[in-house]
């Protein structure tokens, strides 16, 4: 109940473009590898890989933006990747520059066509009875479109059933 509210409020929040935080240079690379160490537990309990692939250089991929918020894009965008995905499945993360495209690919249990519009509501769910075995509030998603909007990056979705699911994030370059 307590990550609905929070969730909610993030919502609205985004919503009403109050932000607590003002825009700087982030390292988005550096967000990747923290989130996929933070994830790195839940991916082993569920039996699925994960893996990053930054810049070859090991240098900072920036965006202007705010750090909480794109912090909270990856993890949502990673976190559903594994929750969705299947046992000895794989999550790979992929960041990218000229222009800036965070990818996050899986091998889960993919999308019908139907349902690929609407995933980014609020509260919609594919597989309702899915949601009960794998929790959450049925908003990462909806958070994760508003924090692309803020951020004025474009967000696009390829999926298959049972192939799996890619979202990509591509930053406005005009915005660094």
């Amino acid at each position: 109940m307590i990550l609905l509210v929070e969730d909610i409020m993030k919502l609205s929040r985004l919503d009403e473009e109050v932000m607590d935080f003002a825009e700087n240079t982030v390292d988005l690379q550096r967000i990747c590898q923290e989130v996929v160490e933070r994830l790195r537990d839940a991916a082993n309990a569920a039996q699925v890989s994960i893996e990053f692939e930054g810049s070859s250089d090991g240098e900072p991929v920036n965006v202007t933006g705010i750090k909480p918020m794109l912090d909270e894009l990856v993890f949502n965008l990673c976190e559903n990747a594994i929750k969705y995905n299947k046992k000895n499945g794989e999550v790979k993360i992929k960041l990218s520059e000229n222009p800036v495209r965070l990818v996050v690919a899986d091998t889960g249990i993919g999308i019908d066509k139907e349902h690929q519009e609407r995933i980014f509501e609020r509260f919609y769910r594919v597989d309702k009875s899915h949601s009960k075995i794998t929790g959450g509030t049925g908003l990462g998603l909806s958070i994760v479109k508003h924090i692309v909007k803020h951020h004025k990056a474009s967000l696009h979705l390829e999926s298959e059933p049972d192939k799996g699911t890619t979202i990509e994030v591509q930053f406005n370059s005009e915005k660094l």
